[in-house]
């Protein structure tokens, strides 16, 4: 990156800040404000730049309304140039819409030894936002998705759901609420309603006012004796709320105040555990987090908000009174320690004062995937370790009883079925999960893999529904690199379980594959340069992942271009009179003929935009198609639309897609897909750069929250039926992150060209056949400054 020099000044002049008298109004549902995704230490602050370099030795002050707020002051560079910044940490003591406070700021001298002249500036918060009747219908899936996205984790002694009232809540995050990830995965809601707001406007509880205002300080200290006695005088609910953020450019650690809990959380939790007879904690997390806390503390109960888009607030009421029965599940496993993920020895993880380098760090960081088909509950119910929550987990206010029936054949696809009892006595909806063991051969096989799923509509007591399931042969493949070369469904018995998580289900039946069955014939594009003994249950000790080939390699070089030929080609077939991009809209049949009339330079710059448009005065849009001279391209805009369309014009803010895996609901992510599409083609997008298909390898991967899942058939189904939802409007869906994308730390680094292997022939005995039955950016706007560097 190029950086230029502040301005030159006499060193007479004081330096002064820009703006000079108003700030940009804040928006008190930002928690993490502008230059969070660029260094997470100015989270919850808004910023001013000096006309001079500043000498940081000498500490100033700041006062907000005449009282003290905490600040930083660096030097940054941002967009190519340089400029000593200072962060001043208001989020979370602004919580009033359309407020005027004055900040003033003195003491700040530059490295001349020169004072800057005591300075005050005006910040204001953004007024309130109303619904607007148009969105009405998006914006109501929007609070569904975010309903049935949470999922209930802990629930003894059925404290849940809670009857309206007075709420007594703990911790900084009752105001720093985050509705969104940060980065691709950000959205520009048309408004927002987080915790704070939804209790006192939207929901039949009242908030515990002296409470709330206690944890404005933007901490999550224990309140003082006196203020805990008067709490627990009038309720026996104590709930505290834990935040984290997450998004692109920066992976999270296992440092606390991110995976692991601070000393002031843990203070906390136990503190409102011992005063209140029952103790609720509500994750407001984008990502599995340490909670072994809930069994050290005897917390009742534990709810998994995630990060729940523009209602997320509303919607986690509507779940805390029963309004909404919960049906979340989870789509990842909850380990109880970090160490036990085979992943982890080889994650990058900028903990304990390591460097925390983005995505565009000047490092080379190899990661090698060691635990090989070992992700995520693979692994745990492989080798028997025991889990903080496994994979598919998730509670109800009801019970249901689950009846699979066998599965049968119907030519290569498996159809199995299972009904669903409600036999409860409250109103809801059950998930049910279909899995698969596989047979052994030459090739290891995990114990169990998803195959399927599927949710029943709600169902009254008493109420029951039946379930069916096909399960195509691509889904019971494994891939054969040493003899198939491809994918093949190995000879022997599929064994099917039905159930309502990966560890709580009953085996449906069996289906037998006489022989090697090929599915469909591959070649390794992206083969290790080196081989790489992954993790095996036959040889759990000799094959653990160690991670000594993985991490910063000081040694390494960037690869080095390679030039394929030296004079530019004409077209590759040229037709006999040229074809317009008019005509192939007109008749899309011409398009082949259209792109074989292009040159290989015409078609190369066509698959990289030309620019972005994320300027204060653009559209936001990430890219814009380059229009070559001579042909008549018409303006085709990209833009990142994991949750909602990410430009700088409002529109529904979604939840985070993890969160929309966790309703293992295919026609809710269709449905949201279509709202989506909806809003980008009526904003002039023509490609939504989403789904995004990352597996979770790690949970500390700061795109955790813009993927799925850590199981590839949750992961794929939900993006599938997203993206077949955005590109039933017109609008493209463009499947980013397929593989490889495990981090953000210094991703943007390669260091060395795969070796490519060959196809192979399928060998002997291999072939198709029947199975048979015997018996699963919109990213931080920098206004002004200046704009943050894109980073993917």
């Amino acid at each position: 990156m190029e950086s230029s020099t502040m301005p030159a000044h006499s060193p007479a002049e004081p330096p002064v800040v820009h703006p000079s008298r108003r700030l940009p109004d804040v928006d008190i549902n930002d928690v993490d404000g502008r230059l969070f995704m660029l260094d997470r230490t100015w989270g919850g602050t808004v910023q001013v730049s000096f006309s001079k370099p500043m000498d940081p030795s000498v500490a100033g002050s700041v006062l907000l309304d005449g009282e003290p707020v905490g600040h930083l002051l660096q030097e940054m560079t941002i967009g190519g140039r340089t400029t000593w910044m200072l962060g001043i940490k208001v989020f979370g003591l602004l919580t009033e819409y359309d407020r005027e406070h004055t900040l003033h700021l003195e003491g700040f001298t530059d490295t001349d030894g020169i004072a800057m002249a005591p300075t005050d500036l005006l910040l204001a918060t953004q007024p309130a936002r109303t619904p607007d009747p148009a969105h009405a219908a998006h914006e109501r899936l929007a609070r569904q998705v975010a309903q049935d996205g949470i999922v209930l984790l802990k629930n003894d002694n059925g404290l849940l759901p809670l009857p309206h009232g007075e709420l007594h809540v703990f911790g900084r995050a009752l105001h720093h609420f985050r509705t969104s990830a940060v980065g691709a995965g950000k959205t520009n809601a048309r408004y927002t309603v987080g915790l704070h707001e939804a209790i006192g406007r939207h929901s039949g509880f009242t908030l515990n006012q002296e409470l709330a205002d206690f944890y404005r300080s933007g901490d999550d200290a224990v309140p003082g004796a006196d203020l805990l006695a008067r709490a627990r005088a009038r309720g026996d609910v104590g709930i505290v709320v834990l935040t984290r953020a997450s998004g692109e450019n920066l992976d999270n650690s296992s440092d606390p105040g991110e995976y692991a809990l601070t000393a002031d959380e843990e203070t906390l939790i136990r503190t409102v555990a011992e005063t209140f007879p029952r103790t609720v904690v509500l994750l407001n997390t984008p990502y599995p987090i340490d909670v072994t806390f809930a069994e050290r503390y005897g917390v009742d109960a534990v709810v998994l908000a995630g990060v729940g888009g523009m209602l997320a607030g509303p919607a986690l009421l509507d779940v805390l009174d029963g309004t909404v029965n919960p049906s979340g599940r989870l789509p990842d496993t909850w380990p109880r320690a970090l160490r036990d993920l085979p992943a982890h020895r080889n994650f990058y993880d900028g903990a304990g004062g390591l460097p925390r380098h983005t995505g565009d760090a000047d490092v080379w960081i190899d990661t090698v995937y060691e635990e090989g088909l070992y992700v995520g509950y693979r692994y745990f119910t492989t080798f028997g370790l025991e889990v903080a929550y496994p994979f598919g987990h998730g509670l109800s206010y009801t019970t249901f009883g689950v009846e699979p029936h066998p599965p049968v054949v119907d030519g290569s696809t498996v159809s199995l079925s299972a009904t669903v009892v409600n036999e409860g006595t409250a109103v809801g909806r059950e998930v049910v999960q279909v899995y698969v063991t596989k047979p052994e051969s030459h090739l290891e096989q995990p114990l169990i893999e998803l195959v399927d799923f599927a949710k029943t509509p709600l169902l009254a007591p008493g109420e029951q529904h039946t379930l069916a399931f096909e399960v195509p042969i691509d889904r019971l493949v494994s891939y054969d690199d040493e003899e198939a070369g491809g994918y093949v469904a190995t000879a022997g018995e599929y064994r099917f379980h039905v159930g309502r998580s990966v560890v709580d289900m009953v085996e449906a039946g069996a289906v037998r594959v006489d022989a090697p069955t090929a599915v469909r014939p591959v070649a390794a594009r992206l083969a290790p340069p080196e081989p790489v003994t992954v993790l095996s249950r036959h040889d759990s000790e000799g094959t653990r992942p160690t991670g000594a080939r993985s991490g910063v390699r000081s040694a390494a070089a960037a690869m080095s271009p390679v030039r394929v030929r030296t004079e530019a080609a004409g077209p590759a077939n040229s037709p006999a009179a040229p074809i317009t991009f008019k005509e192939v809209q007109a008749d899309p049949a011409l398009a082949h003929a259209y792109v074989a009339g292009l040159t290989v330079e015409q078609l190369a710059r066509l698959t990289v935009c030309a620019q972005a448009d994320w300027g204060m005065e653009g559209t936001g849009v990430a890219g814009i198609l380059a229009r070559p001279e001579g042909l008549d391209i018409p303006l085709f805009q990209v833009s990142d639309g994991n949750s909602g369309v990410n430009v700088n014009t409002p529109n529904t803010g979604f939840p985070t897609t993890v969160v929309l895996a966790s309703t293992f609901d295919k026609d809710l992510a269709r449905a949201v897909g279509a709202a989506i599409g909806t809003e980008a083609r009526d904003l002039g997008v023509h490609v939504l750069l989403a789904p995004a298909l990352n597996l979770h390898r790690h949970p500390l991967a700061g795109r955790h929250p813009e993927y799925f899942s850590e199981d590839p058939v949750l992961a794929g189904l939900m993006a599938g039926h997203y993206a077949r939802g955005v590109e039933s409007t017109g609008v493209g869906a463009c499947y980013k992150h397929v593989a490889a994308n495990n981090a953000e730390t210094a991703r943007k680094q390669p260091l060395a060209r795969p070796r490519a292997r060959p196809a192979r022939a399928l060998p002997e005995g291999v072939r198709g056949g029947p199975v048979r039955a015997s018996g699963q950016y919109r990213h931080d706007r920098l206004q002004p400054p200046q704009r943050p560097p894109r980073v993917g």
